[in-house]
């Protein structure tokens, strides 16, 4: 019990903010705008502002191959064994689109890794850059490939693959990696003006998701909703992570497994499915109640990881 207490403090600063934002826009403060232009600054100028420091400053030498083949098999694993059940239950293709999409993908750069800040100060960087360069990376080419396979829309890889290859987290870790390689010199002045803007990440980001979420409901879809959400936060967790524990991985690597499974499905779920689509009222109800649900399986991941020493 203590533990698990001690997990909600852990979580709930973070969803103060994130509920704060939810505030902020039903009393006007911020609207569509403000969520728009939020998420195009994070996604385009802080986040790889951030993740370039982070890649250039980090020990690259203890990322592990198994690891990243474990990250792999895991997201195909939670992708592939939700969508082979679902397409027998769910006969709109709109609503299993959403429904699947909604089950295995999470929103581990602007949540997962705020969260894994709080729980884990003294993470190491090796784990983190092999869940956004391989896990992200997955579930942008799995989203795109699913979405467009149910919107009757001809799937081209070439163009697939620029999309991948153009995504700012990809360039911003590429760049980090080669002024890795060069030593090239970072003054440390700009240095520290670069952390202060990647500062702004998290409480940015959490505001924002927070004014996406919506909780306008369809009774008939209430089911689903919640069986999605409960795959995305509860299931693949407690599936994959005992994995990673039996095989020996750090306790970084540990975490940031459960990081990367147990985190509630990524708000641009909503942004994929809409332009490629999908149900996006369903979609919007699932990535309410994932957060809502996140409250608690956060900290009962973290009262549980803390019981067996990772954290």
């Amino acid at each position: 019990m203590n533990n698990f207490i001690l997990g909600i403090n852990v979580i709930f600063p973070l969803f103060f903010v994130l509920f704060t934002g939810l505030f902020l826009r039903k009393i006007k403060i911020i609207d569509e705008r403000f969520i728009s232009q939020s998420t195009n600054l994070i996604f385009y100028v802080t986040m790889p502002a951030s993740l370039i420091m982070d890649v250039k400053n980090s020990d690259l030498s203890g990322i592990n191959l198994g690891y990243i083949i474990y990250l792999l098999l895991g997201v195909m694993l939670m992708f592939g064994g939700t969508w082979i059940v679902a397409r027998f239950f769910i006969e709109d293709n709109k609503k299993l689109s959403a429904f699947v999409h909604c089950a295995y993908r999470s929103n581990f750069l602007y949540v997962g890794v705020p969260i894994l800040k709080a729980v884990m100060p003294n993470y190491q960087m090796a784990p983190v850059l092999a869940a956004m360069i391989f896990g992200v990376a997955l579930f942008n080419i799995i989203g795109t490939m699913l979405l467009t396979y149910y919107s009757e829309s001809d799937i081209i890889i070439s163009e697939l693959v620029v999309k991948v290859l153009r995504n700012p987290v990809i360039v911003a870790m590429a760049v980090g990696l080669l002024l890795k390689f060069i030593n090239f010199p970072i003054p440390q002045t700009l240095g520290k003006g670069i952390k202060v803007l990647g500062g702004l990440n998290t409480p940015l980001a959490l505001i924002m998701i927070g004014g996406s979420l919506n909780f306008h409901t369809r009774k008939n879809d209430l089911l689903l909703v919640g069986i999605s959400a409960a795959i995305k936060n509860i299931i693949g967790a407690a599936l994959l992570v005992p994995i990673a524990y039996k095989l020996g991985f750090n306790n970084s690597e540990i975490v940031v497994a459960y990081i990367l499974f147990g985190t509630p499905c990524a708000i641009n779920c909503f942004v994929m499915g809409k332009k490629l689509g999908s149900d996006e009222l369903m979609t919007s109800q699932i990535i309410t109640a994932s957060y809502a649900l996140s409250l608690f399986t956060f900290a009962g991941g973290i009262a549980i990881l803390k019981n067996f020493g990772i954290v």
